[in-house]
């Protein structure tokens, strides 16, 4: 896990249930809408209760690390 990806887990609220704001927030996005069509697609589990979005922290930390940036060339 790059140092990028460690910043971001540890930016997330210190709770076990997290929202799709926080998550934004964790990335530094303006807004949920990247978050959510994520949701929406199956690349972020997450459960609905009466229309919002809750994710556990474990999913949330998954996800971060699954979206880390890896490079394929030029690396040592």
């Amino acid at each position: 896990m790059n140092t990028t990806t460690q910043a971001i887990i540890a930016a997330l609220p210190k709770k076990p249930i997290l929202t799709p704001a926080d998550i934004a927030a964790a990335y530094g996005l303006a807004g949920t809408t990247a978050i959510l069509a994520d949701i929406k697609v199956g690349r972020l589990a997450a459960n609905s209760i009466n229309g919002r979005y809750i994710i556990s922290r474990k999913a949330a930390e998954e996800y971060i690390a699954a979206n880390e940036y890896k490079p394929d060339e030029g690396t040592i």
